[in-house]
Parts: structure tokens; C-alpha cells; sequence
């Protein structure tokens, strides 16, 4: 049973992880590293406790309130909070 869950979970992690833009230029006021930077502290970090949510599922204020609900869950720092803002917040709106 154990073994089926942990299969589960990966295949829900891959299959919700390729859905994610992968960065390929800089935007005005972010790098294209730090734009990558975002999206991979975004899949480790947030996909380890629950489904990824799109970048376009919500709005730039909500983006804010969540991530700052959930930095102390994620143990995520300052920093790496606002890498994965600024991935999310730049990412195409579909």
C-alpha cells in the first residue's frame, strides 16, 4: 500500500510540475536565473506537502498571502520567497 502511495505522489508531482512554465528569457526587473531559481524552490519546496497550484490560478495579491502563510510551513527564507513571488508573478497568464 505504502508502495502505491509513493508512486501516486510522484506521478502527481511530475504531471503537475511539467504543467509549470520553465523560464526561457529575463523580464525587465528579474534575471532569467533567479526566475529558474523561483520555479525550482516553488516544485521542491511546495510540492513536498500538497499539489502545485498554476502561477495563473490566482492573482498577485493572493500569490503574496500565501506565500507568507505558508513560509513558516515550507521553511522557506525571506529570499527564497521572494525567488518563488517573482517566478509566479512573471509567469504568462493563460
Amino acid at each position: 500500500m505504502k508502495k502505491i502511495i509513493l508512486l501516486a505522489s510522484i506521478l502527481l508531482l511530475i504531471s503537475c510540475s511539467s504543467q509549470l512554465y520553465i523560464p526561457i528569457e529575463s523580464t525587465s526587473t528579474v534575471s532569467l536565473e533567479d526566475l529558474k531559481t523561483g520555479r525550482d524552490i516553488y516544485v521542491k519546496k511546495c510540492s513536498s506537502c500538497h499539489q502545485l497550484h498554476l502561477p495563473s490560478q490566482y492573482n498577485e495579491k493572493v500569490w503574496s498571502s500565501n506565500l507568507n502563510e505558508m513560509q513558516d510551513r515550507a521553511k522557506i527564507t525571506d529570499e527564497e520567497k521572494q525567488l518563488i513571488y517573482q517566478y509566479i508573478v512573471n509567469a504568462p497568464k493563460k
